[in-house]
Formats: C-alpha cells, sequence, structure tokens
C-alpha cells in the first residue's frame, strides 16, 4: 500500500512539479518518483511477486537500450560543472522514465487503483491551474507584451498541454465515479482548466485543449443525462469566465492560430522544423546521438530546440529510434481498440490529445509523456472485458502478480465440465 501511495503522490505532482524546484535536488517529482521506484522495488523483493511485462514493455526496453547504444558515437560532447555532461543528462532522464512506467504499471494492477492514479493527475493539474490564475490575478505575467501567464516556472506552452491531458480523464471520472463529490471536483476541473488554458496563450495548449474536449460530444450518448447537463452548464460557466477574465491580447493571440498554420510559419517553428530534417541525411539511421539536436543544431548553428518531439527523436536517435518510439505508441492504440465502446473513446481522445501535444513541443524525455503512455497502457489492462474462467481464490486476488497461477490457469477449461 505504501507503493501506492508513493505512486500516487508522484502522479500528483507531476502536472505542477516546476513549481517547486528544491536546490540541488531537483523537482519534488523526480523525489517522489524516487522515492516511489524505491518502495516498489523493495516491495517486489519481499514478496517475489511482479506483474507480467507486455509486448509495451519490451518494446520500450529496447528503445532504452539503443538510446544507450547511441551514446557511444554522440557528437554532444559537452560538459559543465554546474548541469553536467549533456549525454548522461539525457541517458539519465531515460532511465528514470523508463522505471517511471514500470512503477505505473505495478501500481496499477486494479480498476479502482487505476481509477485513484487518475484522479491524483486532475488534482495535480487543479493546483498547476490555480496557480496560472492566481498569477493573473497577481499581475505576474511571463510575458507582459502578450499578456501570457503560468504557474511558477512553466513555460506557457508546456502548461497549457499538461493542463488540456487533465480533461478527457476529469470527463471519465466525473461521468462514471460513484462518488457525488468526485464527479463534481472532476467536473468542475474544465472551468478551472478552460480558463487556465486560455491564460497561457498558448497555441498549442488551444489546439491539445480543443481536441480533449472532442470526447463530449464523441461519449455524449454514453453518459447519464445528469453528466450531458452538468457539462453544458460547467462549459457555459467557463466560456463567460473566459470572456470577463481572460485579456483581450490572449483571445488576439489565440485567434491568429489558424493563419499561422495556414500562411504563417508557427512562430519560426516551420524554419526549425525544415532545418532538423535537413540535419537527418547525414545520420539517417543512427542520429546524432542523446542530446544530439542540442549540439548539431542549438550549438553550431544557433537553432532553437526541436519544437516537435518526433523530429527530436528522429534527429538524436535516427530512424530506427523514431520507429521504436512510433511502435509504442501503436501498441497502445492496438490495445485500447478492444475496450468498452465509452472507455475506448475516452481512451482514444486522451491518446489524440497527447499526439496533438508533442507535435509542437519536445517532450521526449519529459514526464507527462511517458506518465500518459503508461496509464493508457494500465487502462488498456484493467478497463478490458475478462475472459470467463473458474473461479479461483488465487485468480480474484491478482493473477496478474504470480506466474504459478498465470501457469495454472492455461490449464483451466474456459467453461466447467458437464
Amino acid at each position: 500500500m505504501f507503493a501506492y501511495v508513493c505512486a500516487w503522490l508522484f502522479v500528483f505532482a507531476v502536472p505542477w512539479e516546476d513549481v517547486i524546484v528544491l536546490p540541488g535536488l531537483g523537482t519534488l517529482s523526480k523525489l517522489l518518483g524516487i522515492a516511489a521506484f524505491g518502495v516498489t522495488a523493495l516491495r517486489v523483493l519481499l514478496t517475489a511477486k511482479v506483474r507480467r511485462p507486455v509486448s509495451f514493455h519490451w518494446v520500450a526496453f529496447a528503445y532504452l537500450c539503443w538510446v544507450l547504444l547511441s551514446a557511444s558515437w554522440a557528437v554532444n560532447t559537452y560538459c559543465s560543472p554546474v548541469f553536467g555532461c549533456s549525454v548522461r543528462n539525457a541517458i539519465d532522464s531515460y532511465l528514470r522514465l523508463f522505471v517511471m512506467v514500470w512503477v505505473l504499471w505495478e501500481a496499477t494492477p486494479t480498476r479502482s487503483r487505476l481509477m485513484g492514479l487518475l484522479q491524483a493527475y486532475v488534482l495535480g493539474a487543479y493546483v498547476a491551474a490555480a496557480g496560472t490564475i492566481y498569477n493573473f490575478a497577481s499581475g505576474a505575467a511571463v510575458r507582459r507584451t502578450l499578456d501570457r501567464f503560468a504557474a511558477n516556472g512553466f513555460d506557457p506552452n508546456d502548461l497549457g498541454m499538461l493542463l488540456a491531458l487533465a480533461m478527457p480523464i476529469a470527463w471519465y471520472i466525473g461521468s462514471s465515479s460513484s462518488s457525488t463529490i468526485l464527479r463534481w471536483v472532476n467536473r468542475g476541473y474544465f472551468l478551472l482548466g478552460s480558463v487556465a488554458i486560455l491564460l497561457t496563450g498558448s497555441r498549442g495548449g488551444l489546439l491539445a485543449m480543443l481536441v480533449a474536449l472532442s470526447v463530449i460530444p464523441w461519449t455524449m450518448t454514453q453518459v447519464r443525462r445528469s453528466m450531458r447537463i452538468a457539462a453544458v452548464a460547467v462549459m457555459f460557466v467557463a466560456g463567460i469566465a473566459a470572456a470577463l477574465y481572460v485579456p483581450a491580447r490572449s483571445f488576439e493571440r489565440l485567434a491568429s492560430t489558424e493563419s499561422e498554420i495556414s500562411q504563417g510559419d508557427m512562430t519560426g517553428r516551420w524554419e526549425i522544423w525544415k532545418a532538423g530534417i535537413a540535419a537527418v541525411p547525414a545520420r539517417p539511421l543512427q542520429g546524432y546521438g542523446p542530446a544530439g539536436w542540442e549540439m548539431e543544431l542549438s550549438h553550431r548553428l544557433g537553432i532553437k530546440g526541436p519544437h516537435n518531439t518526433y523530429l527530436a527523436i528522429l534527429v538524436d536517435e535516427g530512424l530506427i529510434g523514431l520507429v521504436l518510439f512510433l511502435l509504442l505508441l501503436l501498441i497502445v492504440l492496438k490495445r485500447l481498440l478492444p475496450l468498452p465502446v465509452f472507455e475506448r473513446r475516452v481512451t482514444l481522445a486522451l491518446l489524440a490529445t497527447l499526439a496533438t501535444a508533442i507535435m509542437p513541443l519536445a517532450w521526449d524525455t519529459k514526464k507527462a509523456l511517458w506518465l500518459i503512455l503508461g496509464m493508457l497502457l494500465s487502462c488498456s489492462a484493467v478497463m478490458a472485458p475478462t475472459r470467463r474462467t473458474l473461479p479461483s481464490d488465487a485468480v480474484a486476488k491478482d493473477p496478474a502478480y504470480s506466474p504459478v497461477v498465470q501457469r495454472s490457469r492455461r490449464g483451466v477449461p474456459r467453461t466447467a465440465p458437464r
């Protein structure tokens, strides 16, 4: 149970991790993640039980091995006495992310535990959204010329994506929870989260929010009537609040989203992406190694970060790395398709929101990307329809944890003999 509590606190801290940074130690979520791993590893050692990995974990392990191998030909040799070596930092990030996915898998063997972690993310997003609104009320703009606001320590674009990812989760819990309090807590997030995203002035965040909100009309026939009425009421209030409080300059920036995509350069992103693609032919398969973009394009050519997760992986890890990453997304997608209608549509909306969020941002080493993938993987495992089997006390407890029980299940017929 203590391992699950540590995992819950870690998930809760991810949406607002940049608010608290401890000198010399890093973000609060980093420390909670280390604690969650330590306690989970200790539980596995003491009980000698571990959940059986699925194809996603093996492909993720292959991707990690490829990243480690690519360090042998990495072009980035920069080391700082303060921040350390870029390649080593990138490898450390991937190792922690892989461990994080495993910890999430171990923490969610049942539906109730998964729902707890999903709720933790929404509550964490509440903290980030409240911090954004507080800074707006205090006049602490990130960029005063554009009236863009964000919680302390956050880039407005990153924050907008993090808040948008919580919306399909909030919709699911608000529609399916048996607790009246939890239902209204999650419904209320649409009010706070929508206003906070608009306050960031992030055009990418706006697109991600629209994709996230598509879950409402897509699943409207699967929810009870009270939820439909509540959704309309909350969105109506959110619209009024946005019209009253969101600065006009933020609306002007958000209104230019369509023209920036069709006619503009996405605030210079088109040129950045062209430069990144132009660097690929020199090392198409193996890439430039971890933190390769930072050396090859940022330091040498003065080009900013990739602003695209897929391109960042392509440049750093080459086509092989990109194929492995896309395979991870496809595995999650395939595992979500057999879910019941409501769960399938909600999780697909969440996956689509994530795919949209990583388009204008380089999240290849960010916790949020792998956290959402890990929770979607858990959704595919615990929300899937169960096959009919003979009753068994051992199986009823949790068959996923015991290899012995797994072997015995294969010998059990699907139906009891007459």
